[in-house]
């Protein structure tokens, strides 16, 4: 049996953003009247805070369909300040998860990725953009967003990381 791009991609990141919905959840009842320091929180100084996390977990995913799913990108402003405002960005971030075509995405494993740089165009092979890039980013902005939660008190454990599986 084969394990396809899809599957191994958007069943996980669509997991993935849900549990951190959850997260976020208990960070809000956390937070209650603190709310923006929660938000501002990070894990070190020269890290950045917590919206930014959550905003790179969505980048990714969406980058992860357009580039291998091929579907139409949706672009957000990375202007998020509110748990609300992060809620309906990770419930956009699924919306467009949701719609890509498993037979258009298993069939870019060997097809040509290209990421836009600043510095220049990044070129894989599907494959390699998912295994080496598209899931190893989604899963560190999602384990430091759980860490700077966890830091600051909210109480998450590894249950709340695993979310239900």
């Amino acid at each position: 049996m084969t394990i396809g791009i899809y599957e191994i991609t958007i069943p996980p990141f669509i997991h993935g953003l849900k549990t951190l919905s959850a997260l976020l959840e208990k960070g809000q009842s956390h937070a209650s009247a603190n709310e923006a320091s929660l938000l501002e929180a990070r894990l070190i100084d020269d890290m950045a805070a917590l919206p930014y996390q959550i905003q790179r977990i969505s980048d990714t995913a969406k980058g992860c369909a357009v580039r291998v799913g091929k579907t139409e990108p949706v672009p957000m402003e990375d202007n998020e300040t509110t748990f609300p405002e992060l809620q309906t960005r990770i419930a956009k971030t699924i919306e467009v998860l949701e719609k890509v075509d498993p037979k258009v995405m298993d069939s870019m494993e060997d097809g040509e990725v290209v990421m836009k740089l600043s510095a220049g165009d990044k070129k894989f092979i599907g494959k390699d953009y998912v295994l080496k890039y598209a899931i190893p980013n989604f899963y560190f902005h999602l384990c430091m967003a759980y860490a700077i939660l966890r830091k600051e008190g909210v109480p998450v454990g590894k249950r709340d990381y695993l979310g239900r599986v």
